[in-house]
């Protein structure tokens, strides 16, 4: 697994483990005393998840689920015992691991128990005088694809990129750093990327993302990263829209009490639209795949926007300033507008940490989902949430919510009147791009003050395997967009 954090760590071998998965069966159970395959056994009959061997090398026998009622919730339940596992062994100061998976023939929860190894092993520590060992895995399976091995590794090693950049603090990520971490190996793998200055966004009006930056003493950032294979399938791009606020003060409506605080979190959306779209390149996904990365910090200054001020977006549309606090939208409606005159899209998707009503809605158990004409890709991408464990809830797009969004002096007004949050601003964004359009508000699951699995403390990455997901299913499947 690489170290995304870019510096070179040494792992510690002194203290090794195994770790064999097994079925909890007699038959099974090989190369044991009798002792310890009494003691296997009624842990496996205790329901234990795995049981620990210590002499002479310490081994885990990590048991295959059988109490579970679907495969989805036995993947998860795989995922959750390998985090487990990788804690215990944290904890041990054991950090070479050799996993021998041929005691379990089902070779995607074999995969699964990988994943769950790998995206547990994630540790930020840039800060830190004392860096964590970094874990060091070997694996054999005759069961296991070396091609699904690969495609999980690549998955992992991008979500713990995501997680690096999230949980950077806003000194190391203004809104130009991230368009260079954009530009950082993109050519290696097949991506081509453009980067705007402030002026040529000030000459090609993208007023939305200007009327943010008005607070900052940063320049903005615009970042188009694109895959476009030799023959992709889709004559028309997928286009992915990510939020990339670098820091969220508020602007003139400043956040109170604690809201400040992981506000440098507030480009998520930007870190997972990366994200995807690198996965897409280094999985060789035949996809046309566009990222766009809008990117300011919204702070305040003499200069910064002020309730009752009306901007000019890259459309044309006007728009009444009633909260400095809503500005993640303008943004994603700027990058949308951008894609709907110059992309021509297939599907346009969103992605943000937009709304205190989705985390409120949600905790974070899920993605609060919603989508424009987009009906046919809601039952593949819900399957697709399931499988992965990244699940979504779909909220409804009722025409009359729109209501909310009505201005007496402008074309509309980027905030509504407080009722169903995430609702209205998924109507904004929707507003400015007629092709189907999926918005996932993901403000409640992209960063966790505690450990939760393999997810947290920290960033989590939630969503990139979710998408992935969804464009191979859409591929199989033959969307309507995708032919």
């Amino acid at each position: 697994m690489k170290d995304v954090s870019g510096k070179k760590k040494k792992a510690e071998t002194k203290r090794s483990a195994k770790i064999c998965l097994v079925c909890a069966r007699r038959a099974e159970l090989k190369g044991l005393t009798a002792e310890e395959t009494a003691y296997a056994l009624g842990q496996a009959e205790n329901d234990a998840a795995y049981c620990v061997l210590p002499y002479p090398q310490c081994r885990v026998l990590a048991f295959y689920p059988q109490k579970t009622e679907n495969r989805a919730e036995r993947l998860e339940k795989v995922r959750r015992t390998a985090s487990d596992i990788l804690l215990f062994l944290r904890k041990e100061k054991i950090y070479a691991v050799d996993v021998d998976g041929d005691g379990w023939r089902e070779a995607e929860e074999v995969t699964a128990f990988m994943e769950g190894l790998y995206l547990s092993s994630y540790v930020f520590d840039e800060f830190k005088s004392e860096k964590s060992p970094r874990f060091v895995f070997s694996f054999k399976s005759d069961h296991v694809d070396e091609k699904d091995l690969a495609r999980m590794e690549i998955l992992c090693e991008e979500v713990n990129r995501c997680k690096y950049l999230v949980d950077l603090p806003f000194p190391s990520l203004n809104a130009e750093a991230l368009a260079k971490w954009a530009r950082k190996d993109a050519a290696g793998i097949g991506l081509k990327v453009k980067c705007w200055t402030k002026a040529e966004l000030a000459d090609s009006g993208m007023g939305g993302l200007l009327g943010v930056n008005q607070g900052s003493v940063d320049a903005p950032s615009f970042t188009r990263m694109e895959y476009r294979p030799a023959r992709p399938v889709n004559k028309k791009p997928v286009v992915l829209v990510g939020k990339g606020v670098v820091f969220d003060a508020g602007g003139m409506n400043i956040k109170t009490g604690n809201y400040m605080e992981d506000m440098k979190t507030d480009m998520a959306g930007a870190a997972l639209a990366m994200g995807i779209v690198r996965c897409v390149a280094r999985l060789n996904l035949p996809l046309h795949v566009i990222a766009l990365l809008p990117a300011t910090d919204n702070r305040l200054n003499g200069n910064a926007l002020v309730c009752g001020d009306v901007i000019t977006m890259y459309d044309g549309t006007t728009v009444e300033i009633t909260n400095t606090d809503a500005e993640g939208r303008l943004l994603l409606a700027d990058a949308v507008a951008y894609a709907r005159k110059n992309l021509a899209p297939s599907l346009v998707v969103s992605m943000a940490t937009l709304t205190g009503a989705a985390s409120r809605a949600l905790g974070s158990e899920g993605i609060a989902a919603m989508q424009q004409d987009a009906d046919e890709y809601v039952p593949c991408l819900t399957a697709a949430g399931e499988h992965t464990h990244e699940r979504l809830c779909f909220f409804p797009m009722w025409k009359e919510y729109e209501k909310e969004l009505e201005s007496a002096v402008a074309d509309l007004k980027n905030c509504g009147n407080g009722a169903a949050g995430m609702i209205t601003a998924a109507k904004f964004v929707a507003r400015f791009t007629d092709t189907p359009f999926l918005h996932l508000d993901v403000a409640g699951v992209e960063f966790l003050h505690k450990r939760d699995g393999y997810r947290g403390p920290g960033a989590t990455g939630y969503g990139i395997r979710l998408m992935v997901r969804f464009l191979e299913a859409c591929l199989q499947e033959k969307k309507v967009c995708f032919s």
